[in-house]
C-alpha cells in the first residue's frame, strides 16, 4: 500500500513536472546543439573522415546523456537539493583533491581523475556544487546585507574551490567559480559598492602597467570611495591598498623572464607574436572575416579545411561557424543566445522562492560566462583561456554539463518551493 501511494505520488510529482517544463527554452537548446553537431563534423572530418569523425559521434552520445542528465536534474525535489547542499559541496571539495594524489599527471596537470574507461573531471562537477551550497546561504542566511559577514562566508566557501583548481592549473574553470560568486551575491541583494570594492584590486593591477591609466583610475576609485564609506578609517586603508597592489606589480613585471612577459602580452596583442603564442587568435579573425556574410558553404571553409586555425571543433567552434556559414549564421546565434540569457534571468526575478532563483541565477552565470570568454577570445577581444562555448564546443563531458545546467535553471524556475525557505 505505501509502494502504491509512494509510485501514485512520484507520478503526480512527474507530471506537474512535466507541465512546468519551459519547452522554448528547451527547443532553443536543442537547435543550437546541432547546429554545434554539423560544425563539429565539417570541423573533425577535414582530411581524414574516417578518424574525425569519431568526434562526431561522441558528441552525438553526449547529447543523449546531456537530456538524461537534465531529466535527473530537472526532476529532483529542491527540498532535496537544499537539504543536501553541503554534502555535495564537501563530496565536491574532495573530489577536486583526488587528482593530486593519483599517479601521475595527464598534459602536466592535475585535473582529471583517470578511470581507465573513462576521465572524469571533478572541477566541472564543483560548478554545480557550489551553486548549490551559494543558493543555500543566500536564500537561508540571516545576516544583514549591510555587513561584511555577509559575504565572508561564500567568499571562503568560493574560494576554497578556486584555489584547488588554480593550482591544477585551470585558470579559465577558477574564473569561472568567482564568476558565479559575484553573479549570485549581486543577485542576493548586496550592495553594487562592495561588489566593487571585490573586484577593484584586479582592475588595479591592469590599469597599474600605464601610468596614465594608473592615475586615472587612483583619482576615479578615491572618489567613489569617498563618496560612499562612512568610515575614514575603512576608506583610507581600502584605497592605500589597492594603491600599493598598483605599485608592485611593476615590480612583479620585471622580475619575469622575457619569454614570460611575450606570453602574457601576446594574450592581449596576437601581433606581438604571430607563429607563437599570438598564432590560434590570428588565424581565428582570418576565418571569421574571411566567411563575409553568407559563409563559404558547409564544408567548405578554407581555414578549417587546410588546417590553418588550431583546436578548431573544440575553443574555435565559433570561428569554423563563421567562416563556413557566415556573419547571418552568427546573429542567429546571438539572438538564439539572447533569447536564453533574458529568458533565464527574467525566471529568476518572477520566481517565488529566493533558492530557485539563487540556483537560475548561478546557473545562467556558469554559461553567460562561457559564452562571453568564448566569443571574445576568439575575436581577439580577450585572452586565450580554452572556454568552449556552451552547446556548440565539441566536448562531451562539457556538453552533459551543460544541459546539467539548464535543467537546474528550469528546476528552480518550478513551483516547489522548499519548506524552509524565507520568500521574498
Amino acid at each position: 500500500m505505501e509502494s502504491e501511494r509512494f509510485l501514485m505520488n512520484y507520478i503526480r510529482h512527474l507530471r506537474e513536472k512535466l507541465s512546468e517544463l519551459d519547452y522554448l527554452t528547451l527547443v532553443i537548446v536543442l537547435a543550437l546543439t546541432i547546429i554545434g553537431l554539423f560544425s563539429i563534423y565539417s570541423a573533425s572530418s577535414a582530411g581524414e573522415t574516417a578518424r574525425w569523425s569519431l568526434q562526431f559521434v561522441i558528441q552525438l552520445i553526449a547529447l543523449f546523456l546531456g537530456l538524461g542528465f537534465f531529466v535527473l536534474i530537472y526532476i529532483t525535489p529542491k527540498q532535496f537539493l537544499l537539504s543536501n547542499a553541503w554534502f555535495f559541496y564537501i563530496a565536491g571539495v574532495l573530489l577536486l583533491l583526488i587528482p593530486f594524489f593519483t599517479s601521475g599527471t595527464i598534459a602536466e596537470t592535475n585535473r582529471w581523475i583517470d578511470l581507465k574507461i573513462v576521465r572524469v573531471q571533478p572541477s566541472e562537477f564543483m560548478k554545480f556544487f557550489l551553486i548549490l551550497i551559494l543558493a543555500r546561504y543566500f536564500s537561508t542566511t540571516k545576516n544583514s546585507t549591510d555587513t561584511f559577514r555577509y559575504v565572508f562566508k561564500p567568499l571562503i566557501l568560493t574560494l576554497l574551490p578556486f584555489i584547488l583548481v588554480f593550482i591544477q592549473p585551470d585558470l579559465g574553470t577558477s574564473l569561472v567559480y568567482l564568476a558565479v560568486f559575484i553573479g549570485m551575491l549581486y543577485a542576493s541583494g548586496y550592495r553594487v559598492y562592495y561588489i566593487f570594492l571585490l573586484i577593484a584590486p584586479m582592475i588595479t593591477v591592469v590599469a597599474a602597467f600605464n601610468l596614465t591609466a594608473f592615475t586615472i583610475w587612483g583619482i576615479l576609485l578615491g572618489l567613489i570611495i569617498f563618496f560612499n564609506q562612512t568610515n575614514i578609517f575603512a576608506s583610507v586603508g581600502i584605497f592605500i591598498g589597492n594603491i600599493v597592489a598598483g605599485l608592485i606589480t611593476p615590480l612583479i613585471w620585471n622580475h619575469l623572464k622575457p619569454y614570460q612577459q611575450i606570453r602574457i602580452l601576446t594574450m592581449f596583442n596576437a601581433e606581438l607574436d604571430p607563429l607563437g603564442a599570438g598564432y590560434q587568435v590570428l588565424q581565428s579573425q582570418i576565418a571569421i572575416g574571411s566567411g563575409g556574410l553568407r559563409g563559404k558553404g558547409f564544408m567548405a571553409g578554407t581555414q578549417t579545411h587546410l588546417r590553418f586555425l588550431p583546436e578548431q571543433h573544440t575553443d574555435f567552434i565559433f570561428s569554423v561557424i563563421a567562416e563556413e556559414l557566415g556573419f547571418i549564421m552568427v546573429v542567429i546565434l546571438f539572438i538564439l543566445f539572447f533569447t536564453l540569457f533574458t529568458r533565464w534571468f527574467r525566471m529568476a526575478y518572477q520566481t517565488r522562492d529566493k533558492f530557485g532563483a539563487m540556483l537560475i541565477v548561478g546557473a545562467t552565470v556558469v554559461l553567460l560566462f562561457h559564452f562571453f570568454i568564448n566569443i571574445g577570445m576568439t575575436v581577439g577581444l580577450l585572452p586565450v583561456t580554452g572556454k568552449p562555448l556552451p552547446f556548440l564546443s565539441y566536448g562531451g563531458s562539457f556538453l552533459v554539463t551543460c544541459y546539467g545546467l539548464v535543467g537546474m535553471i528550469l528546476n528552480g524556475n518550478s513551483e516547489q518551493i522548499p519548506r524552509v525557505l524565507t520568500y521574498r
